[in-house]
């Protein structure tokens, strides 16, 4: 059994959450507020940025040229930030908007997390940290495009993307190089791979959630109820 499917069969459970969340499933009905869909692309933005920094650090570091070459070369073949560029301006989303939004408590956990596998439990514990995210929004949307659905327009666009033959290229070579990696270590190195991996995918569940709610850090909420007019 490789590897990526041992880790798949692991955190399905995890995995089925995801695809059942709120989120989800008023994104594919159009019932998702649309706010709360704009909350989720800004909270993205800040979140790949991060990602894909994490790719470039974490290929540095990486004595084997061809997989150095294959993870750096994944975000020029699918960054996400330029390729949903349509999405940010139908949204008139600009940059100075997110800028303006401070990460959200789960985003930043999350982003943490990765860095931590990355330079405290090593190469390939950190490249195993990226790999949900890529394969739960393919598996997710694949699915959704195949059952088909009825949505709103931006929503759809969203969906195509990630439900795409690109992307779905991309993630089958981070799971090509996981399962490379998984087979080139010990089994401590496996170990650190495999948690790596499960925390990502339950930060994946806790991001989506984290959108429906609109997730705030304490004293930005208590400072806007301040700030709030009495009506």
């Amino acid at each position: 059994m490789k590897f990526t499917t041992q880790l798949r069969q692991e955190n399905n459970s995890v995995w089925q959450q995801i695809f059942d969340c709120p989120f989800i499933t008023g994104l594919t009905d159009g019932t998702l507020a649309p706010e709360t869909f704009r909350y989720y692309f800004i909270q993205d933005n800040k979140y790949c940025v991060a990602f894909y920094d994490l790719h470039q650090k974490i290929a540095a570091k990486m004595t084997n040229r061809a997989h150095a070459d294959s993870l750096a070369h994944l975000v020029d073949i699918c960054n996400e930030i330029s390729e949903r560029s349509p999405i940010y301006d139908e949204l008139n989303l600009t940059q100075a908007e997110i800028d303006s939004v401070p990460v959200a408590p789960t985003a930043y956990a999350y982003i943490t997390n990765m860095y931590y596998q990355f330079e405290q439990q090593g190469i390939d514990a950190g490249e195993a940290s990226l790999v949900p995210c890529y394969w739960t929004y393919t598996e997710m949307f694949r699915k959704i495009a195949e059952k088909g659905f009825n949505t709103k327009p931006v929503y759809k666009d969203f969906i195509d993307f990630c439900a795409s033959e690109e992307f779905g290229s991309v993630n089958q070579q981070m799971l090509d190089l996981t399962d490379d990696l998984a087979e080139n270590t010990d089994d401590e190195g496996r170990e650190k791979m495999r948690l790596a991996f499960q925390y990502s995918s339950e930060y994946e569940l806790q991001y989506w959630n984290m959108c429906v709610i609109h997730e705030q850090w304490l004293l930005d909420q208590e400072q806007e109820k301040v700030a709030r007019p009495l009506r």
